[in-house]
Formats: C-alpha cells, structure tokens, sequence
C-alpha cells in the first residue's frame, strides 16, 4: 500500500543531508532541514504546493548550492488531446524495456501531466554535471512525450503527492513506486552514455600517431567545463574589483550561457543574470540583461541537440561537423583575446589559460618547487653554498668541508672562488 509519506520515505534515507524547499500556492514558504520532514504533513489535501527532490547545504534554492542530489526526474508536461496518461506511462516502459532508458523507480500525476523518477544514491554537488548528462539524455529521449526543459535544472521544484492542483482540481498522486531500486549514477553513466573507465593500454592507444580523443573524453568535460569557467569568470570580475566597462555585455553573455547549461528555468536564470549584473562597478541595464537571457535560450537547445548526437553513437570527426550553430563554444584564446585576459590574471584561472600558462602549470607539475620557486636540485644547491661559506667562515679548510659536506673539494673550490 502507498502511504501519504511514500514519497518521501521514498526520496530521503537517513544519510540524506541540507535543506528541502517548500512552496505554498507559488508562494516560498520556507527551506525545511530534511531531519523536519513531520512538517510536510499538514500541507497534505492543500492546493498547490512543491517541493524540491534534492537538498541544498544554505537556506537559498540555487544549483550552486546543491548538497545532495538524490533523484534524476523529467516533467511529461502532456498534451492531453493528443496522448493519455496511461498510454505515456506505458510508453516511458516500452523505453525501459528495450534499454533506451533506465525503469523509474517512482512515477507521479502531478494533475495534468506526468512526473518521472530515478532514485539514485546519495550524491554531492561534485557530481552536478554527471547528473546535468544524465538528466539530459532523459530529456532527449522523452522529448517526444513533452518533456518539459524548464524541470531538467538540479533545483527544480515538483509538485508534492497527496496535494491538489488548481487548474484542473485534480489531486496530485504516485502512480507507481519501486522502494527495491536505487541506482549509482556513475553506473548509468556507463550503461547509457557510453562512458567507461580507461585502462593505461588504453590511454597508451589513444595518444599513437592518427589516433582521435574517444568521443565520450569530449562528452564529458564539455559539461564540467561550462562549471570551471563560471568560477572563472566570476574570479576575473574579482581580479579586476568588478570594473568591467568595456566588457560586460561580454562577460554576461558568457555568464548567463554557462550558467544555462545548468539552471533551465529562465525567470530563475533572469534574476541570477540581474544580481550578478548588479555586481558590476556600472551595471548595464535590467531590459539589457534580459535580453541576453533571452538570447541564451536558442544556445542551451542547440547544445542538449549537439549531446544527443553524440550519445547517438556519432563519431568524433562527424559530430564536429554538426558543432557549428549548437551552443556557444569558445576557444580558450578566443575568450582571452575578447577579455583582454593578461597572463598574470589567467595565474588565477582554472581553466581559461594560454599556451605560456599551460606550459608553466605542466612545469610545475612536472618540478615541483617551494615556496621560493626553486626546485629541488636549485634548493640543494642553495643549501650547500650557503654551508660551504658557514664552515669556512669557521675556520675549516676546503679538504675539511668536502669531507664534512660529502663533496668533491673542487666543488668547495668553485663555491668559495663565486665561480658557481
């Protein structure tokens, strides 16, 4: 028997953490520490209200501020003169069945439409954009029954069970649950993307003479990529004390993108746009902003389209090809030249750099130095010069010092005769 508290019982286990949000007839009502889920009891047989599956670590309903995800879901939002309900269930487990999707583990009314869950385990924002690919290629399989993009952000809002939608007075209700399945989305990452862990052989073959990246190392980073660069982008505002005249219609376009590929709700990406602006030393105006928002949209499609080409088994050197027109894809110089990025502030970057910060950075790694720049062979050096001069200062002879030191007394010779 499905209990009212099903939903949650099902959704929030007891290594859950953060905080839920509750909202009352569209109205915030408050963020609930998932320890007070009693709470949510008394807005049961109430018009209008949603919660938001995954929790967040502060009291403010971001996707930066993600502290557990704890469910893949897409919002069928239907058309109901053209297909039921029943037969888009049905439909989502033909899917399932021949392996095109994983089986959800829960499956709601919510009134007028259908919502799809996937229970998966505990996840930290570390994996937002292991979740941002999977929940995308949900989308793009179940486009086709009224997906609804605007529901594929990490901070999204559904409606809770076993309350009433207003617009038709139909009660919200679950459908369908399966309290057996939980899955690891790094698993589904594997069965459904493509993704698998390289052996050494295999990252040996990649790097011989002809042969191209696989095509899910490409897959991959674009995703954490759009991440990095929004701190990125926020960092040079910082380097810069948030004057950015010149280049803020720039620096937004690329923010509100980036920013895009991860918040598909636009009134919510709008008013991010319209704080971060506010940032600014002289921020342009709000009719401004919204435009560029409204710009975006076209961009962020274009590039959920170019990912399911890619997912569609396309290679590498075919999928380029459909690249131009799909998303907004900045070349790290192109961005470095359009912000007039200097290579001392791209020292504070992860990952908009030139070629002279990248070899630096593989230098460094590859010799490690201390806190005065030296490496250490640069570092024993200094040592034994510095050594040679203390004993000799003493009173030792150079034959003395070699032996004390366990160098050769040429080596003496050449420290104390500045010849080194």
């Amino acid at each position: 028997m499905i209990t009212e508290k099903a939903y949650m019982e099902h959704l929030y286990t007891e290594g859950t953490e953060g905080y839920i949000e509750l909202t009352h007839d569209f109205k915030r009502y408050k963020m609930i520490n998932y320890y007070s889920l009693n709470e949510i009891e008394r807005f049961y047989g109430l018009d209008n209200v949603f919660i938001s599956p995954n929790t967040f670590f502060i009291k403010k309903r971001l996707v930066r501020n993600i502290r557990h995800l704890r469910a893949l879901y897409i919002d069928l939002d239907l058309d109901l003169n053209r297909i039921g309900k029943a037969e888009a269930v049905y439909k989502v487990f033909i899917l399932a069945e021949e392996g095109k999707i994983p089986r959800p583990t829960l499956v709601v009314d919510s009134g007028r439409g259908i919502h799809l869950y996937w229970r998966i385990q505990n996840a930290p924002y570390a994996a937002l954009y292991t979740w941002q690919q999977l929940e995308d290629y949900l989308y793009n399989n179940l486009k086709h029954l009224w997906a609804d993009r605007s529901a594929t952000d990490a901070a999204r809002l559904l409606r809770l069970p076993n309350t009433i939608n207003s617009r038709n007075g139909a009660l919200c209700r679950i459908l369908y649950m399966n309290n057996d399945l939980t899955y690891n989305m790094y698993d589904l990452r594997e069965r459904f993307l493509g993704y698998k862990k390289e052996s050494s052989q295999r990252k040996k073959d990649k790097n011989k003479k002809g042969q191209n990246k696989a095509k899910i190392t490409n897959f991959f980073t674009s995703y954490s990529l759009h991440l990095a660069r929004i701190d990125d982008i926020e960092t040079l505002c910082q380097l810069r004390n948030w004057d950015m005249k010149g280049y803020r219609n720039k620096v937004l376009h690329c923010w509100i993108y980036w920013n895009g590929i991860y918040v598909r709700d636009l009134a919510q990406l709008e008013k991010m746009a319209l704080e971060f602006n506010n940032t600014f030393l002289e921020p342009l105006d709000d009719q401004a902003v919204s435009a560029v928002v409204t710009s975006c949209d076209r961009a962020i499609e274009g590039f959920l389209e170019y990912h399911k080409r890619l997912t569609n088994k396309e290679s590498l050197n075919s999928s380029k090809s459909i690249l131009r027109g799909t998303g907004y894809n900045y070349r790290n110089r192109t961005l470095i030249d359009m912000l007039d990025i200097t290579e001392e502030e791209q020292r504070h970057l992860k990952t908009i750099i030139g070629t002279n910060e990248k070899y630096r950075r593989n230098n460094v790694r590859r010799t490690p130095r201390n806190e005065q720049g030296l490496t250490p062979r640069q570092q024993s050096k200094q040592d034994n010069i510095k050594a040679v001069k203390q004993l000799a200062d003493q009173g030792l002879k150079q034959r003395e010092i070699a032996k004390e030191l366990d160098i050769t007394q040429a080596r003496v010779s050449q420290i104390l005769n500045n010849k080194i």
